[in-house]
């Protein structure tokens, strides 16, 4: 084993586990190197090394899943063979169905690995799924496990001393895991909820070539090649956000027929926190208070913001892998490279996201079947459905063809030439937008 240590490294790993001297008590500690100075290579093998207690400390590496090879590989070549310390992963995953005499076996394992001084490797994950398995557990009345697992916890809140690589992402929010229970029900608002964010998402098409010439420096924008295709647009700061807030709001205020007075206690429900739905229950149907609702947690609590920060196939887009069979957006690690078992926790940003994907990537060549299908057959005034779509466009450019029955079929080639959005030619292009 070749392995140089520099003298920078063992101050490092010195003073990450050396105690204050003002201070008895361990307490956590953030060290920041910059890239290629062994952070992974060299002073995370010493400090587990180092930190390692048969009688009091269990050392357990957690690094990112996209890492855990490379991690794996590096501590088993430098703490295995001559020092002769066992690296062990631990994995946990909810399809992971435990019972308790397994669970009883993972604890004597662990208390086994205390004594020898072996090393656990763990990702983010697996330590929040076993967190959360155990509550399962509970909901689903499996007590005796639960019990197991509980007591695993506490045993490793005790025992186990963590020592993070790339604390920065692991401890990143978007690392939060959620187990959703119960059977699938409709968000609040329903359909009305998703049509109202295609209102704002239109309402962001109308304005962002304006916010894009008043803040060059704090958004990306690319205007497409169709009048209807949704422009390449990304906000890069919180500066223009308010302005663009303000333009949506008075842009849906205006398509509707409320009183001016009635339009200004609209405007300062959405923009102020402060001000309490109870002001609006008797002025307003409930409906109405929905709608304003809705803005208001897209716009003042800035999910929309949010949005429209990501780049498109970066961090997020459809997984259209066929094995993964959701149409919702998903959270993606790195270019095309979608999560897995990942959803967006936060339901508006899940809605945006999606309908945000299939404006930038349009639709596939099934599901404009699909979607001429149902128009033909299902809606009760096809024509008029179909005019609007095609309605920003120049006449010379859609087909003619208006019979119901034959919409699915006749235009679906110059529709998957013409009418697709195509793609804003984002399948061809290396990359989208960058700032």
């Amino acid at each position: 084993m070749n392995i140089t240590i520099r003298e920078i490294q063992v101050d490092v790993a010195r003073h990450m586990m050396q105690l204050s001297p003002n201070d008895t008590q361990v307490r956590n500690i953030v060290m920041q190197m910059n890239m290629g100075e062994g952070k992974t290579s060299v002073i995370i093998p010493m400090l587990a090394l180092s930190l390692c207690s048969p009688l009091s400390s269990l050392v357990r590496v957690v690094v990112l899943k996209s890492l855990f090879h490379m991690n794996y590989q590096s501590l088993r070549f430098k703490l295995g063979g001559l020092l002769n310390r066992r690296i062990f992963s631990f994995a946990c995953r909810r399809n992971m169905d435990f019972n308790h005499i397994q669970v009883n076996q993972i604890f004597d394992r662990l208390q086994q690995g205390l004594r020898r001084c072996d090393i656990i490797l763990v990702s983010p994950e697996a330590i929040l799924s076993f967190d959360l398995l155990m509550i399962d557990k509970c909901r689903r009345h499996e007590f005796d496990t639960a019990r197991s697992m509980l007591i695993v916890q506490r045993w490793l809140k005790t025992f186990a001393r963590d020592v993070l690589d790339e604390s920065d992402e692991i401890l990143h929010c978007k690392y939060q895991l959620i187990y959703t229970v119960g059977a699938q029900q409709q968000v609040d608002g329903g359909v009305e909820r998703w049509k109202l964010i295609q209102l704002i998402l239109n309402s962001v098409r109308k304005f962002a070539a304006d916010i894009a010439q008043s803040d060059p420096d704090d958004s990306c924008y690319k205007s497409p090649k169709c009048k209807s295709a949704f422009p390449e647009f990304r906000l890069l700061s919180h500066q223009p956000y308010a302005k663009l807030s303000a333009k949506i709001v008075h842009d849906w205020l205006n398509q509707k027929s409320y009183r001016k007075t009635d339009k200004q206690t609209i405007l300062s429900f959405i923009f102020d926190m402060n001000t309490s739905v109870d002001a609006l229950v008797h002025r307003f149907s409930s409906n109405d208070i929905q709608s304003f609702l809705i803005i208001r947690g897209l716009l003042s609590t800035e999910v929309l913001l949010v949005a429209l920060k990501k780049r498109y196939r970066v961090h997020y887009g459809v997984n259209s892998h066929t094995s993964f069979n959701r149409l919702m957006a998903v959270p993606f690690r790195a270019k095309d490279v979608p999560a897995e078992r990942t959803e967006f926790g936060h339901p508006d940003i899940a809605l945006v996201l999606t309908q945000l994907s299939y404006y930038y990537s349009g639709l596939n060549d099934s599901q404009m079947i699909q979607c001429f299908n149902r128009l033909s057959e299902e809606e009760r005034d096809p024509e008029s459905i179909y005019d609007e779509w095609i309605s920003q466009e120049d006449e010379n450019d859609v087909p003619q063809t208006r019979t119901p029955s034959n919409l699915a079929y006749s235009t679906l080639q110059y529709v998957s030439d013409q009418l697709f959005l195509e793609p804003l030619c984002l399948s061809s292009r290396s990359e989208t937008v960058s700032s």
